[in-house]
């Protein structure tokens, strides 16, 4: 696995102190978070691909691993990632451009991770040269 996932599963396995709390809006929330992603007038991919484009806008990176897991869980290809990203970068600006390449990363490790699906490989698409961001790096 790549040191992004483990590092997102790790802090995963130790679960919430927050879901031991006596606030009845913690275990709500649970409840009717998966009920959003549900099949409707949109696929649950398509909403999976929207929610990992908020996660990307509001800097969360436990979101944006979170849902490119789900993305793959779905099906979802190289193609639809980097064109959520292109989408990204436009609504955002420049300065979500370390999320964006973070994102393609983990997206990376997805793909090495063998758990996907075999899909057509699609070619390349880099939004910069630049350095892989240090919290990728290890």
């Amino acid at each position: 696995m790549g040191e992004v996932l483990d590092d997102y599963r790790a802090r995963g396995s130790r679960g919430s102190p927050l879901g031991e709390t006596e606030v009845e809006v913690f275990r709500l929330f649970g409840e009717v978070y998966p009920k959003a992603y549900e099949e409707g007038g949109l696929t649950t991919r398509t909403k999976e691909l929207m929610a990992l484009g908020l996660g990307l806008l509001r800097n969360c990176d436990d979101c944006t691993t979170y849902h490119l897991i789900r993305i793959r869980d779905e099906g979802g290809t190289r193609r639809e990632i980097h064109e959520t990203l292109a989408l990204v970068l436009i609504v955002g600006g420049s300065a979500l451009i370390p999320s964006l390449r973070r994102a393609a990363f983990v997206w990376q490790e997805l793909e090495d991770e063998g758990a996907r699906s075999a899909a057509p490989e699609e070619p390349e698409v880099s939004i910069s040269s630049a350095r892989r961001p240090a919290e990728a790096r290890g």
